[in-house]
């Protein structure tokens, strides 16, 4: 904890310096206004119910209150989430059987065929009545009726989010049902792993929202007994991952093994004990789906997953971007006799999904490329398929395979995810996604825009975020929740309500305009990527390939210009140019008021959030990542800016002129002083929920091999340093060791004190 104060003051510290004064708060307009009391009832829940007759008379709920709930649902997740989240309101409420009922009192009903569904999307209406529930809003009597218990759970969460909305509950009467059966979140702990008690929080506030499907994609994070070689130093047990599920099930969340394959295979394929499994020798990416061992070490990996997640219903089979199969010599006669090669990839998933589907999974995969339309009849007709195509929805509901619709609440943003549209000329993302409406927009139009077409089977939504960019997750809840809402109730629910929905219900009726903070964010994080410039890398190992083919260029990072380096004994500087152009430079300098807001509504809302502190300091981290990166542009151009100041000094005035390069010099290393500050704050806040980022730990070892194809930011370094990784390859040690030898020859030849001192630049901790 006192690590934590001496960051967090270290860095304020440092923001103040920048501080323009609180008037410039103005310059940031919120969207939405924060909820008010004045707020029509029922503005803060999410999803949003299906009916809802709500009066604006209230009532208020009070200390003598009872549950009345069977015994057969005393003991149940229903009951224990309500007394929860009544105790969060300074309510403990004790729970009586129906006998002893007395008013006022909330009575809790399971009882089957008391909730009629209306019109859905997902024709299985059982599994959807099994989710549905009626609340009945009445000053001495609250009713939560439902079908099954599942639905009772729903009930209370749209209760605890009214009750939480508003001093006072209004009358009326809330009735709902999902629009489709499944709700899923992707959760990527490819390159970092949240401790234990972190992935139960995580579960149990997904299941507040509705979300009843969990996938988690852990990679090297899971202790196989069948492949040793590849499980990092920290790695979750069997028995975790067991105690995981069974935490999930209890909130009606299915927790969803899932494992690449045959391609994004780099951290099986990496490790010289699988390198015979690759596809070409030296590619790191993508398994050969005609070697019998690739199916013996996936049926044996997936049969572990499977056997510690006791009580799950679905496993995904992630056939992802399987770019190569069929085209490398050794596949390429198994393709052609088959029929091509998406034939062949359609006959590796039939075989490891009917081997998972034995086992008593219902298994999800995607449905592309090299997937053709003709090769949709080999398939399984048990499989789901997680990837919507509009030209080919109709030719899987023929084969009688069911569809979800994926979207994502980010693909490749590395800071956080593009909430709102793109800021710059294009609104086109790097990925070719449409970003014009932003993350939330664009999902539920992809979503609304599927079921309107009504082409396929449809029985739920997945909602994915991919922090191998090299974020973090927690920045992922605002897409999570509104994405898998738009499953749930799709009608009538625009973004920007949605989006206002989410920030009461997850931080609160008194939050202080955090949706400012989420446009501040978005911004500041798109320029983040946006202003600095690409260049060819020659920091990493070549890249091997893409979708199209197969080819060795460099890998693609990011730098700025040098700094420039006065000529010895006359201090002249030939190139006048700034290494932040002038539009870049004006922009950093208008975006740190607008940081520092951020910064300043994050320290209000920490006081308010309740369950949400922690959120609170990651986005705080994100602002600190971003406002450094602003600093850093500002800083280099003051600096240019000295060092001109020094040229123009030395022929008259030497003294000026050492004065000159020794402000600039401290302007650097003050520069550095900032980011390790920044640095040590992001990652005293990631490592809390975090399991640590390193080489060696309970008895294994991380083998650092980048992936051949894709680039994956966690994996430039062992450590959190990736966040920071074109900082630490700006060549300011080579820049302060030139300018630090013309200012000591310069002060020896005008007899001046010479200068002894440091940069250590890429040292950061």
């Amino acid at each position: 904890m006192k690590t934590t104060t001496i960051y967090r003051k270290a860095f304020l510290t440092i923001f103040c310096c920048f501080f323009i004064g609180f008037a410039t708060y103005a310059q940031v307009t919120a969207s939405q206004k924060s909820p008010s009391g004045n707020s029509p009832a029922g503005s803060g829940l999410l999803p949003v119910p299906q009916e809802m007759k709500l009066t604006e008379q209230k009532f208020p709920i009070g200390k003598n209150w009872k549950i009345v709930a069977a015994p057969s649902l005393a003991k149940g997740q229903a009951v224990i989430s309500l007394q929860q989240g009544m105790k969060e309101v300074n309510l403990s409420l004790n729970v009586v059987g129906n006998k002893a009922a007395k008013s006022p009192a909330i009575q809790l009903i399971v009882k089957k065929g008391a909730v009629e569904i209306g019109a859905s999307v997902d024709t299985n209406h059982v599994a959807l009545a099994n989710q549905a529930y009626r609340l009945t809003l009445k000053p001495a009597l609250i009713t939560i009726t439902a079908n099954a218990p599942q639905g009772l759970y729903y009930g209370v969460q749209t209760f605890l989010q009214l009750l939480k909305e508003q001093a006072q509950l209004p009358q009326g009467e809330i009735t709902d049902w999902p629009n489709v059966d499944l709700r899923m979140i992707y959760w990527d702990d490819a390159h970092h792993l949240e401790k234990l008690d972190a992935l139960k929080r995580i579960i149990k506030q997904a299941s507040t929202y509705k979300i009843n499907a969990f996938s988690i994609k852990l990679e090297g994070h899971f202790q196989y007994r069948s492949a040793p070689a590849i499980v990092e130093p920290y790695a979750l047990t069997p028995q975790e991952y067991q105690e995981l599920a069974d935490v999930a099930k209890a909130h009606y969340i299915d927790l969803v093994p899932f494992l690449d394959a045959p391609a994004h295979v780099s951290f099986i394929l990496k490790h010289p004990e699988y390198r015979k499994l690759r596809l070409i020798d030296d590619i790191n990416y993508q398994f050969s789906v005609t070697n019998p061992e690739t199916f013996k070490l996936l049926d044996n990996m997936f049969g572990e997953l499977i056997n510690a997640s006791k009580g799950s219903r679905y496993i995904l089979l992630s056939n992802d971007e399987a770019y190569y199969t069929g085209k490398a010599p050794s596949e390429k006669a198994m393709a052609d006799s088959l029929g091509g090669n998406g034939r062949l990839l359609a006959w590796f998933i039939k075989k490891l999904a009917n081997r998972l589907h034995e086992q008593g999974r219902t298994v999800f995969f995607w449905g592309e490329f090299p997937l053709r339309r003709e090769d949709i009849t080999a398939l399984p007709s048990h499989l789901v398929n997680g990837v919507y195509n509009k030209s080919i929805a109709a030719d899987y509901k023929k084969h009688g395979i069911r569809q979800t619709v994926y979207t994502a609440t980010q693909g490749a943003e590395p800071i956080f995810p593009n909430y709102y549209p793109l800021h710059t000329k294009t609104a086109v993302m790097a990925d070719g996604s449409d970003r014009s409406s932003g993350r939330v927009g664009g999902m539920m139009r992809e979503i609304k825009t599927a079921f309107d077409a009504n082409l396929s089977s449809f029985m739920g939504v997945i909602i994915a975020g991919w922090a191998d960019a090299g974020l973090h997750p927690e920045t992922f809840w605002l897409g999570y929740a509104t994405g898998t809402a738009a499953g749930w109730n799709n009608k009538n629910v625009t973004p920007t309500d949605a989006s206002a929905r989410f920030m009461t219900s997850f931080y609160g009726p008194k939050q202080k305009d955090v949706d400012s903070i989420y446009h501040v964010l978005s911004e500041q994080a798109e320029f983040h990527t946006n202003s600095w410039d690409w260049i060819p890398s020659n920091w990493r190992p070549m890249i091997k390939g893409n979708s199209d083919s197969l080819f060795v260029h460099p890998e693609r990072d990011q730098t700025l210009p040098l700094l420039p380096v006065p000529q010895s004994g006359t201090l002249a500087i030939s190139d006048k140019t700034y290494p932040v152009n002038a539009a870049r430079f004006e922009t950093a300098q208008s975006m740190l008021p607008r940081n520092q807001y951020a910064v300043h509504l994050l320290q209000k809302n920490k006081s308010l959030a309740g369950k949400q502190l922690y959120n609170l300091e990651v986005l705080e981290s994100v602002a600190a990542i971003c406002g450094q990166n602003l600093r850093m542009l500002v800083t280099l151009n003051q600096v240019t800016g000295l060092l001109q100041k020094a040229s123009a000094a030395a022929a008259n005035h030497p003294l000026s002129a050492i004065k000159q390069l020794d402000a600039a010099m401290e302007m650097v290393s003050k520069l550095k002083t900032q980011r390790d500050s920044t640095f040590a704050f992001v990652e005293n806040i990631w490592f809390k929920e975090w399991h640590p980022l390193v080489k060696e730990a309970n008895g294994r070892k991380f083998l650092q091999q980048v992936d051949d194809i894709k680039d994956h930011q966690p994996v430039r370094t062992i450590d959190l340093s990736y966040l920071i990784y074109r900082e630490l390859h700006y060549p300011l040690d080579q820049w302060w060791s030139d300018v630090l030898k013309v200012r000591n020859d310069f002060a020896q030849k005008h007899q001046l004190p010479l200068k002894d001192k440091t940069l250590d630049w890429q040292r950061y901790k």
